[in-house]
């Protein structure tokens, strides 16, 4: 294809004699009416191929990001204060948050918290709660609620949880996901998060 091929044709005046026809021309260019612009075919089908690519890689990317959202960076609002935190933690909120890529119990996952000054997550607000359901995704995650026969609902570092959110199932310890807080036996592996103030 020649770089005539693929550009409109400003002379927009141009027309064929009536009687006559240029075969040349009707196979590269739609009729338009007098006095319009003539565009070649070739070019209106690669932009209508090029638009479509783009809609689709922009639909993939879209559908990505919902289906794996714990892949994807959050940025939170532009007010939230983000402190630097060491290697594999993310800052929010004056805190960082360590995701766990193993399992294990409740008490190994909030041990294991301990190893770095940490405890398993307390959650202190609606936006700390919101990020961290971004943060996760659709797998269960320890968080430091533990609800010892008899007693109410206590963080890790023993303070106790005033139900400022719900907490659904019957069990004593409770676990994140992207859509809900809820709670399961003790003993079960889930991968957790730890947290600990920002330096």
């Amino acid at each position: 294809m020649n770089s005539e091929d693929c550009c409109i044709t400003e002379n927009s005046s141009l027309h064929l004699e009536k009687g006559q026809e240029n075969s040349a021309a009707s196979s590269h260019f739609v009729t338009h009416h007098e006095g319009s612009l003539l565009v070649p075919v070739p070019c209106a089908v690669l932009n209508v191929v090029f638009i479509t690519i783009l809609i689709i890689a922009l639909v993939a990317l879209s559908v990505g990001q919902y289906n794996c959202p714990g892949h994807y960076m959050y940025s939170g609002p532009s007010e939230s204060h983000v402190s630097p935190c060491p290697g594999d933690w993310v800052g929010y909120q004056k805190k960082c948050y360590f995701i766990s890529t193993d399992t294990g119990t409740w008490t190994l996952a909030q041990n294991s918290c301990v190893k770095y000054d940490a405890s398993l997550a307390v959650i202190d607000s609606e936006k700390d709660l919101i990020f961290l359901k971004q943060l996760v995704g659709r797998d269960e995650h320890w968080i430091g609620l533990e609800n010892k026969a008899g007693q109410r609902w206590k963080w890790s570092t023993g303070k106790e949880f005033n139900n400022w959110f719900n907490i659904t199932g019957s069990e004593n310890c409770a676990f994140l996901n992207s859509t809900e807080v809820s709670s399961t036996e003790c003993d079960k592996n889930l991968h957790w998060i730890c947290s600990k103030p920002s330096q």
